[in-house]
């Protein structure tokens, strides 16, 4: 009897606990890139493991069509050369390597023509570098500690846009902008310990109406959001968050108590929430034209929001216990093990 009651009490607190298994990273799976989305792209580029879970030995591309991986770049020397940075599509890729040298660091931006399998340096310099798409222009973005720029034709151009105020991991304000066809800014913002969710536009402000009330005191918006005709459509995390709104790929389990798709129309103003997972045994990982994509019990589910029909669309088979990822590349889904640094699945939906 005590063994039974035993039993009943374990089953319950996995129950309440959403049974969510703990990785050894610590932090729960993420949504990396929004979608499904109209990237035309059939290349998932991702690093090379190190000598650590913190640095990176080079960079391949997975091909979505072949399921196989090429090796783009490996570093000369390992102990002190890391692969810090990258963006990349089917024709070419961009990416940064890292050289500590005693108490300095040079980094150099690389790029790589993938049909003429030619590299040339565009950049050295003793600070950090950032490459990545501008989610505003669509342009690619380059970043150092004192200037901006834009790749155009190959070439860096600089910016007069730089802002010297980038904020730390555990910031206590979060945005999200977002630009639609006429070229009208979008911008969701969240502030630590405030209620509310607000939205800008064209210098107006108002209050997410719908995410009231549910005590999201201590948590802030991620990338997950995009722009279908006059809605902004994105996933919201509930959280309890630690001195600071938390990234979405730094939240523990214990952290996160449910997640919500919320639907705001950005010229009125209106807005509602199509679904909440009312805990954390399950997740949204991605949503596109009335259909939202969901992790739950080991399944992708894609769920009709209109006739609420649920089509199972892929079994996780995957067993290991390693921080996972979702990027969206067009209608691919891949599932990537980021502490292993390998693809998971490639899931075309």
């Amino acid at each position: 009897m005590r063994k039974r009651v035993l039993a009943i009490l374990i089953l319950m607190l996995l129950t309440l606990t959403g049974c969510i298994r703990p990785y050894d990273s610590g932090y729960i799976s993420y949504v990396e890139k929004f979608g499904p989305n109209e990237a035309e792209c059939h290349s998932f580029y991702h690093y090379i493991p190190g000598d650590n879970k913190i640095s990176f030995s080079g960079l391949r591309r997975y091909d979505l069509i072949t399921d196989e991986d090429q090796d783009i770049y490996i570093v000369e020397d390992s102990q002190k050369q890391t692969l810090s940075c990258y963006y990349g599509d089917d024709n070419e890729v961009y990416f940064v390597v890292t050289t500590t040298l005693k108490n300095n660091e040079e980094s150099v931006l690389f790029h790589h023509e993938l049909n003429s399998d030619e590299y040339e340096t565009l950049l050295t310099t003793d600070n950090r570098i950032g490459v990545f798409r501008e989610l505003e222009t669509g342009k690619i973005k380059v970043t150092t500690k004192e200037q901006c720029y834009y790749i155009e034709n190959g070439c860096l151009q600089a910016t007069d846009d730089f802002e010297d105020n980038i904020k730390p991991v555990y910031a206590h304000e979060s945005s999200v902008k977002l630009i639609d066809s006429d070229g009208t800014i979008i911008e969701i913002c969240k502030k630590y310990k405030d209620r509310e969710f607000t939205y800008t536009v064209d210098n107006t402000t108002g209050v997410i109406t719908a995410l009231s009330g549910y005590g999201a005191k201590k948590s802030g918006v991620s990338q997950n959001f995009i722009i279908e005709g006059d809605k902004v459509f994105g996933i919201v995390q509930i959280t309890n968050g630690h001195g600071g709104i938390v990234p979405a790929n730094l939240i523990e389990p214990a952290s996160l108590k449910k997640e919500l798709l919320v639907c705001l129309d950005y010229k009125t103003g209106e807005s509602e929430v199509l679904y909440n997972t009312k805990n954390n045994s399950t997740r949204i990982i991605g949503y596109s034209n009335g259909k939202v994509y969901l992790l739950k019990k080991g399944k992708i589910i894609c769920k009709n929001l209109s006739d609420e029909k649920e089509n199972e669309i892929y079994t996780l088979s995957y067993d290991g216990d390693g921080q996972l990822s979702f990027c969206w590349i067009g209608g691919n889904l891949v599932i990537y093990d980021q502490d292993k640094c390998q693809v998971v699945a490639n899931i075309q939906t």
